[in-house]
C-alpha cells in the first residue's frame, strides 16, 4: 500500500507488547518454508560450531593492496557496492526480532516486521503522518549533517539524535558505514524525486495536493528500486557480470513472458499482447506474500562471504593513509574493529556519526561514469570462507546476543529454525547434490546432512568459479525476488507489467544511473 501522508486518529495502532515495535504500514508479513514437506535430521551443535571455525579467516592482518592489484580473494565479476545494497534489500523485506539462536523456532509462526515487499518501507518507515520526523516537509525525508565543503565528500550523514542515532525507518540501516551511506543515497534518491513530480502536478494545468504528490514520487521511487533489485542486482548474484551472464536468462525463465490476442484493432484483426506470468516451481503462489527461512536464513545469506575486510570510499581518505601508512599498514579502511570509539577513523563501525571528510565516492563501489582505472573495488568471492572481521562482530551489530561470531550465529540459527538440509533441497529441485568429499565436510552430524547456509556457498564456490550462486541457491533467491514482486498488487509488474524506467535513458536503469540521477540532481541544485 502507499503510505499515506493524511494525519492518522490518535491511538489508531496498538501500544503494548511485540504489536508496539516499529514496524511496516499495514499487515505484516510471515516467514514460511518453501521445502515444508523435506525431512529435517538432527544436527550436532559442537559440529556446527567446529565447522563455522573453519569458514573464517585466520586471525592476521588482512591481504590489504593497492586499487587495482590483484587480490585472490576478490571476485571481479560484482563490484563491492552490491554486497551492502543486497543487505539493504534485506533490510527492506525481513525483519525478525523475536526468533532465538538457542531454541526451536516454528517459521510459520514468526511474524515479519517488514512487509514481504520491495516497498523501501526501511526508508519510509509508517509515512509522514505516523513518523513525521522523518520528513521535512510532509514531502522530502530530513537529511543528516554535510562532513565537507567538497561536494563530493560531503556525504551528507543520516539524520541523528543528540546521542548519535540515526533517525531513521529502520535502525539496522546504521550498523556501518557503507549502508548508512546506501540509507543516505535512496534518502536523497526520493527527495530529487519529490522535486520533479512536484514540478509536473503544481502547475496551472494540473494542481496536485501534497499527498497525491507524496504517492506519486513514492511509486516512481518505489518501481525504480524493484527495477534496480530485478534486472541489476538480481542477475549478478544469479549470473556473475551483468553483461554476458547467465543471470538474465535465469530471471528471463521464471518472469515467463506470455503473448495474448485480445480485441480488433479494426486494421489486422486480433491485437497481440504480451504480459508475464511467473512460473515458480518451489515459492507457492497460492499462498500469501511470505518469506522462506530457506531463503532469510540460508540462501540469501551468501553476501557474507561478500564482505571485503577493508574499502577505500573516498580519495582524500585514501591519499591520507597513503601518505601516513606504515610498511604493514592496511591501504584501505577496516569494516569494523573492536575501537569502538565514535571518533574512530580505523573502521567503518556504524552507530556512530560520519566522521569529518568520509562521504562517500560511489565510483569505489559501483560502476560509475566518473571511475577510473582499478575502480569500482571488486567484492569478495562467494566462496564458503568469511573474512576475518566477521568473526568478532560489533556487539551492537550482534544485539549484544553472543555467539559474536557470523558463521556460528548463521549455522545456530538454520538449526533452530529447522532447515532442511542442503543435499535434500537439491534432491527436490533434481539438482545431484555435492559429495561430502567435495563439500568438505567431516562433523559426524553433518555428512551428507549439510546446512543449507554453507551448502549454497559450497556450491557456488565449486560449480562457479565462486563468482556467482549455484543451482540450488540462484533458484531460492530467484523465486523468492520475483515471488515477493509478483504477490505485491501495487509492484511494477503487476500494475503495468511492460514498464520500463523513465528516469534514464533507453530503459536502463541500475545503480549506476540511480547515482547518477541523485547526484546529478543535487549538483544542479547547488
Amino acid at each position: 500500500m502507499t503510505t499515506p501522508a493524511a494525519p492518522r486518529s490518535h491511538g489508531a495502532r496498538p501500544q503494548r507488547g511485540l504489536e508496539n515495535v516499529s514496524s511496516s504500514l499495514g499487515v505484516s508479513g510471515r516467514f514460511g518454508r518453501m521445502f515444508r514437506n523435506l525431512p529435517v535430521f538432527e544436527q550436532n551443535e559442537d559440529d556446527l560450531l567446529a565447522l563455522a571455525d573453519t569458514m573464517v579467516q585466520e586471525l592476521e592482518k588482512p591481504i590489504d593492496k593497492k586499487l587495482g592489484v590483484k587480490d585472490d580473494d576478490e571476485n571481479p565479476e560484482i563490484p563491492a557496492g552490491y554486497t551492502y545494497l543486497g543487505q539493504f534489500i534485506d533490510h527492506d523485506i525481513t525483519f525478525d526480532p523475536v526468533s532465538s539462536l538457542q531454541r526451536q523456532s516454528d517459521p510459520d509462526g514468526l511474524v515479519d516486521f517488514r512487509t514481504p515487499r520491495f516497498d523501501l518501507d526501511s526508508i519510509y518507515g509508517r509515512g509522514p503522518a505516523d513518523q513525521p520526523y522523518l520528513y521535512a516537509d510532509g514531502l522530502r525525508f530530513v537529511l543528516g549533517n554535510k562532513v565537507s565543503q567538497a561536494p563530493e565528500r560531503a556525504g551528507p550523514d543520516l539524520p541523528r539524535n543528540p546521542f548519535a542515532r540515526a533517525i531513521i525507518g529502520d535502525p539496522r540501516n546504521d550498523e556501518n558505514l557503507v549502508v548508512s551511506q546506501l540509507h543516505g543515497l535512496f534518502l536523497r534518491f526520493h527527495n530529487h524525486v519529490v522535486d520533479d513530480v512536484e514540478s509536473r502536478w503544481s502547475g496551472p494545468e494540473r494542481q496536485a495536493g501534497k499527498d497525491d504528490i507524496f504517492k506519486e514520487a513514492q511509486r516512481v521511487v518505489r518501481w525504480h528500486y524493484q527495477w534496480v533489485v530485478i534486472h541489476d542486482f538480481l542477475p549478478r548474484i544469479l549470473g556473475g557480470k551483468l553483461d554476458g551472464g547467465q543471470g538474465a536468462k535465469i530471471i528471463e525463465d521464471i518472469l515467463n513472458l506470455e503473448h495474448f490476442k485480445t480485441g480488433v484493432d479494426g486494421k489486422t484483426g486480433p491485437m497481440t499482447v504480451k504480459t508475464f506470468r511467473p512460473r515458480l516451481l518451489f515459492y507457492d503462489l497460492e499462498c500469501p506474500p511470505f518469506i522462506p527461512v530457506e531463503f532469510s536464513v540460508a540462501a540469501y545469506r551468501f553476501g557474507h562471504s561478500m564482505v571485503r575486510p577493508s574499502y577505500f570510499f573516498n580519495d582524500f581518505v585514501r591519499e591520507q593513509i597513503a601518505g601516513s601508512r606504515k610498511d604493514d599498514e592496511p591501504f584501505r579502511t577496516l569494516i569494523f574493529s573492536e575501537d569502538r570509539r565514535p571518533e574512530s577513523l580505523s573502521n567503518l563501525n556504524g552507530f556512530r556519526p560520519l566522521p569529518p571528510e568520509w562521504g562517500f565516492q560511489w565510483k569505489f563501489f559501483f560502476e560509475t561514469a566518473d571511475r577510473t582505472d582499478g575502480m569500482p573495488q571488486p567484492s569478495y568471492k562467494i566462496d564458503a570462507t568469511l573474512v576475518n572481521p566477521l568473526s568478532l562482530l560489533p556487539d551492537k551489530v550482534a544485539d549484544n546476543d553472543p555467539p559474536f561470531s557470523l558463521a556460528r550465529r548463521n549455522l545456530l540459527r538454520g538449526r533452530a529454525l529447522g532447515l532442511p538440509c542442503g543435499e535434500r533441497v537439491a534432491r527436490a529441485m533434481g539438482v545431484e547434490p555435492l559429495s561430502p568429499e567435495e563439500l568438505k565436510v567431516t562433523q559426524p552430524s553433518l555428512i551428507g546432512n549439510t546446512p543449507l547456509w554453507y551448502y549454497v556457498l559450497k556450491e557456488a564456490e565449486l560449480l562457479c568459479s565462486a563468482h556467482h550462486l549455484g543451482p540450488v541457491g540462484a533458484r531460492i533467491v530467484a523465486e523468492t525476488f520475483i515471488g515477493l514482486l509478483w504477490g505485491d498488487p501495487l509492484s511494477y509488474l503487476r500494475v503495468e507489467p511492460t514498464w520500463t524506467p523513465d528516469l534514464a535513458s533507453v530503459g536502463v536503469f541500475g545503480m549506476p544511473e540511480l547515482i547518477a540521477f541523485t547526484e546529478d540532481r543535487a549538483e544542479h541544485k547547488g
